[in-house]
Order: C-alpha cells, then structure tokens, then sequence
C-alpha cells in the first residue's frame, strides 16, 4: 500500500547542520506543495536526540505534513555496517510505501533503489560526489579494494536504473554524460540568501570583542577530512608576510586546542569559537575574506561546499583550492574571489597578493552577494529546480490537501536544468 507521494532518504542524522540546510527546505517545500513526503535520515553521533526531542521532532514534522523515519546509522565493522544500513533502510522504506523513492547521495540511492524495486515505483538518484572515488582520493580505500569495486558498482548501477538523476556541478554531470549516461540536472548546494546576508552594522563590534586584527579571514567548518587546515594557517601567514597584519577567525563544532596550535606554530592570529546557525552571519560579516582549502582530488570536481555560498551571500570573496567543483570557473566568471594554484609557499603568497588586490575594488562585497543570489539562493534557484523535477516525476500536487489520492500516471519528465 503507498502511503507517501515521496520518501527523501539521507545518510545524515535529522539534526546535522546539512540536513537543516540542505534536506529539509526541500522535503517542507515540496510538502507544502501537496505532496505526501516522508523523511528518512540515519541518526549518529552527537546529533541522536533524547526521547523526548525525538518525539517533539516527530510532532513538528508532523505539523507540516512529513512524516520521520529516523534509522539507527552503524559504524562499525567498516563496510559491513554500510550494507546492514542500506539493507535495513530498504526494508523501512518499503514497507512505508511511496510512489517516488528519493535517494540523496551514494548510500541512500543503494536505499532508494532497493525499496523501489516493485510496480508503480520510481527512483530519483539525487547524487552527491562519487563516494567510491572520494575515499580513494582520501586515502581510506585503496583503488580496486572490495569496498571501491562493491561502492562504483553500486553508484553505476543507480546511475543506470534511475529514472531522474542530479548531481552538484557541471564538472560532475559531463562526467556522467561522457561514461554514457543521460545528462543529470545539475542542483548545487544553495544556501537561504535571506538569513545569510552581510551585518554591517555589527562588524565593528565583533572585531573589537573577538580581537580580530588586520585583514581578517574566516573558516566554518572541522578539523581534518577533505579541508585542508593547516594549508589555511599557511596561507594566512602568507598574506601576513606580503601585505601586513591579519588574522583567522575559526568557527567549528570541535575542540578549539589543535586550531590554536596550528595559529602558533605560524604566528598566525587565531580566535577559536562555536557558533550556532543564528550567530553565522554575523560573525561572518566580521571577517574580509572566507577560506575553502578542499584537497584538490579528482572526485572533487563533483562537490559543492555549503559554507562558500554561505560566505558569498554575507559579501566575502572566497579563496579556494583549484578544481573544486565549479567554483573555479564561477570565481574566473565573476571575480568573486581567487583560486591557490597550488598549495606550495611560492603559489600561497601570489594568491595572498591577488586577495590584497581585490579586497582594493569597489562593490565587492555587493558583488559577492549578487553571485550568492543570482546563482545560489534556496528559494530562487534550488527549490524550482526541485519542483520541476517532482512535477515529472510524480506530477503537479501543487494546493492538493496533503493526504488526498494521488493523481495516476507518470507525466513525462522535463529536460535537465543546467542552470548554476
């Protein structure tokens, strides 16, 4: 029996900061639509919520018309506990019934797959960058090792049994159209414009209380994994050496110890702090220039960082790696910040001049929130996209009553949007 019109898989827990930013502005967007949307997510780490949290967030999502499935997510014996994952989310999935199966990266579309297996079904491989590249770029797996072939084999074959695929970047997609796939539609990680918008009036104050000194550059994120740390503290003792007094304001959920080593260890400034999604836009507005040192690996041209739209939309030019995502043709494009060549001293200090450079121009600050907008706003660019896709795939639910019948039949699917 199908129950929902939709159920939105995610590998990640209800309250991580990228399914608050990510998942569920679409699945509450496509509810208020009409549609009858489930949420599954897999529930880890710091994010497991207490009984009575839980239930609150069954009761608000509820309210709005999504019904939670959330999942114990298992860590171990690596690999192992993947498959236990998936196999147990397909189960879940299936029994709760839904006309469309809607997979968000790698994991949930094996999820996806699996429970759309039966009459009547349709899977949309909404894809992430290829997970079994990214570990072998990381270094967690070794190329042609059981978890490498088993994770591509299970990516190709959600790529071919899809009926609507999408990933991240323009990079990503002529990647898949050149293995011989259909064009993916292309939908970037968009940020709510609205909420991430610059504070001037509050720059001042915070540069002051935090003790922020010189030019001021700013990294969201952790410690580790594909962001290089401690090539950022090199980078910022670059620009200290070629253009004069500056300083790192670090916003993380961990511990503040290894940053302020790092900060030592290169006469780097650094002020260490955590911050909630209701501070970031101030204590980004504070800052000159917002720093995204992601590996430069070849899966990495399917990514697309969160925290560079973010610091777009308060009016701060990035610096990036090269070859991350889209962002370096976006940058050449519109000259909203500058790309490390390489992560060599000689590279970091030339790209340390050309930030002292641009930070001179009039109206960058507008013009960065201009590109943040125009190319990556939530409600502008991202959630149409999505609607489109829902309409093609399950057809217009658009002032249905949530709970109403489902329309019959499947209208044929729109071309791909390649618009970011």
């Amino acid at each position: 029996m199908t129950h929902l019109d939709s159920l939105y898989i995610a590998y990640w827990s209800l309250r991580d900061p990228l399914t608050r930013s990510q998942s569920i502005p679409v699945v509450e967007a496509l509810a208020r639509d009409g549609y009858r949307m489930g949420l599954m997510t897999f529930e880890q780490g710091p994010w497991i919520q207490e009984p009575d949290q839980r239930r609150r967030s069954l009761e608000e999502l509820a309210g709005k018309g999504i019904r939670w499935l959330p999942l114990p997510y298992h860590k171990r014996p690596r690999l192992l506990s993947t498959v236990i994952d998936v196999l147990s989310g397909a189960l879940v999935a299936r029994r709760a019934g839904a006309r469309l199966f809607h997979g968000r990266g790698s994991v949930p579309a094996m999820v996806a797959l699996l429970a759309s297996r039966r009459p009547g079904a349709r899977f949309f491989n909404d894809a992430d960058g290829p997970l079994s590249s990214e570990y072998v770029d990381a270094g967690v797996w070794l190329r042609g090792s059981l978890g490498n072939r088993l994770t591509a084999w299970a990516e190709e074959w959600s790529l071919g049994l899809a009926d609507a695929s999408a990933v991240l970047t323009h990079a990503r997609a002529g990647e898949i159209q050149a293995a011989g796939h259909p064009a993916p539609w292309v939908l970037p990680c968009c940020v709510d414009t609205s909420h991430f918008a610059p504070r001037p009036e509050q720059r001042e104050h915070l540069r002051r209380t935090l003790g922020l000194e010189g030019r001021v550059f700013v990294y969201a994120g952790k410690l580790g994994g594909w962001y290089l740390v401690p090539e950022m503290f090199d980078f910022v003792a670059a620009f200290r050496r070629a253009s004069g007094p500056a300083s790192l304001l670090v916003l993380t959920t961990e511990a503040r110890a290894p940053f302020e080593a790092l900060g030592r260890a290169r006469a780097v400034p650094c002020t260490v702090m955590t911050a909630d999604r209701g501070d970031m836009p101030s204590l980004l507005s504070a800052a000159d220039v917002g720093l995204s040192f992601i590996l430069p690996a070849p899966s990495k041209r399917a990514c697309s960082p969160v925290k560079n739209g973010e610091y777009l939309a308060c009016g701060l030019p990035l610096v990036s790696t090269a070859g991350i995502g889209d962002y370096s043709d976006l940058i050449a494009r519109t000259r909203i910040g500058v790309i490390a060549a390489s992560l060599e001293t000689p590279a970091l200090e030339a790209a340390a001049r050309e930030v002292d450079s641009l930070l001179a121009e009039p109206g960058l600050t507008a013009r960065c929130r201009r590109v943040a907008v125009e190319s990556l706003d939530l409600q502008q660019v991202l959630l149409p996209l999505y609607r489109d896709l829902y309409r093609g795939l399950l057809g217009a639910r658009a002032g249905a009553r949530i709970g109403s019948r489902s329309g019959e039949g499947h209208p044929p699917l729109p071309p791909p949007h390649l618009t970011v």
